[in-house]
C-alpha cells in the first residue's frame, strides 16, 4: 500500500515537471514570436517611404526645366523643351541657362539680374509674364480692382480704375475672352542699381465685345478673332526676396 502511494506521487511529481517544462517551452517560442513581431515593426516602421516633407527642397522647379525653342537672340516662344544640364566646357553654357544668348544686346543686363537673384532666366520669367498677362487681362475684364492692384503699379492701376468707372458709367461691359497667346518676344532689359524693367511683346488672339445694360452689343464681333500686340513693361527690385514683377506701363502696336 505504502509502495503504491509512493508511485502515485512520483507519477504526480514528474507530471507537474513536466507540465512545468511544457509551459517554459510555451512562454519561449511566445517570445520568440514577439520578439520577431517587434523585429519586422521596426525595419517597416523604420523606412522613410512616405512624404515628410523633409525633402521638399531637394526637388527641382519645373520651371528650370524648360528653355526657349528658338535660337532667335530676343525671342522666347511659350512652350519650351526640356532642358539637360551642360558641361561647363560647352560654349554659350550661361547664355543657354539664362534663356538668351550671349550675343543678345540684353544678355549684360539679364546676366546682373541673375548676379542678384540666382534662380532667374527668362524662361521663367516668360512663365510668370504669360501668367500675369492673362490674368490681369481677365482681371481688368471683370472690373476686379483687388487683384489688378496685386500686379499693376499705382499710376497703370489709377488707368485701369478709370476705364473700369468709364464702362460702368455708360452701363456697358466687356465679354473679351483671351483665346491664346502666340508668342512672348523681349523688347528690353535695364536695370539701374537693382531696380530691374523687363519690356515684352505679347502676340496673342482675342474675343473682343463690349454689350450695353441691354446685352446688346455696342462694339466687337463675338464670331470674330482678332490678333492684338501688347507692350507691357514689368518692374522689380531683384535684390529683395519677392519674386513678383509689377505691371508698370502698358501701350498697343
Amino acid at each position: 500500500m505504502l509502495d503504491r502511494q509512493v508511485r502515485v506521487q512520483i507519477k504526480l511529481l514528474v507530471g507537474k515537471q513536466m507540465n512545468n517544462d511544457s509551459d517554459n517551452i510555451f512562454l519561449i517560442i511566445i517570445a520568440f514570436i514577439a520578439g520577431f513581431i517587434v523585429l519586422q515593426l521596426r525595419r517597416t516602421l523604420g523606412r522613410k517611404d512616405g512624404y515628410d516633407g523633409k525633402d521638399e527642397k531637394s526637388r527641382p522647379n519645373p520651371f528650370e526645366e524648360h528653355k526657349p525653342k528658338s535660337p532667335d537672340d530676343n525671342v522666347v516662344h511659350i512652350h519650351g523643351s526640356d532642358v539637360k544640364e551642360a558641361a561647363p566646357e560647352e560654349s554659350f553654357t550661361q547664355g543657354k541657362e539664362l534663356g538668351v544668348e550671349k550675343s543678345s544686346p540684353f544678355y549684360e543686363t539679364i546676366e546682373k539680374i541673375s548676379g542678384f537673384d540666382h534662380g532667374f532666366t527668362v524662361p521663367i520669367f516668360i512663365d510668370g509674364a504669360e501668367y500675369a498677362y492673362g490674368m490681369i487681362l481677365n482681371a481688368f475684364w471683370q472690373g476686379d480692382m483687388k487683384t489688378l492692384r496685386t500686379f499693376l503699379n499705382r499710376d497703370v492701376c489709377s488707368q485701369f480704375e478709370d476705364a473700369i468707372k468709364n464702362m460702368k458709367d455708360q452701363g456697358q461691359v466687356f465679354e473679351n475672352v483671351l483665346n491664346d497667346v502666340e508668342k512672348i518676344e523681349l523688347e528690353e532689359a535695364r536695370i539701374d542699381g537693382s531696380m530691374a524693367e523687363l519690356t515684352v511683346r505679347f502676340k496673342s488672339h482675342m474675343t473682343i465685345v463690349i454689350k450695353d445694360e441691354e446685352d446688346n452689343i455696342v462694339d466687337g464681333d463675338a464670331d470674330k478673332i482678332v490678333p492684338v500686340i501688347d507692350i507691357w513693361t514689368f518692374c522689380r527690385d531683384v535684390k529683395r526676396g519677392d519674386p513678383n514683377w509689377t505691371l508698370v506701363s502698358t501701350s498697343n502696336a
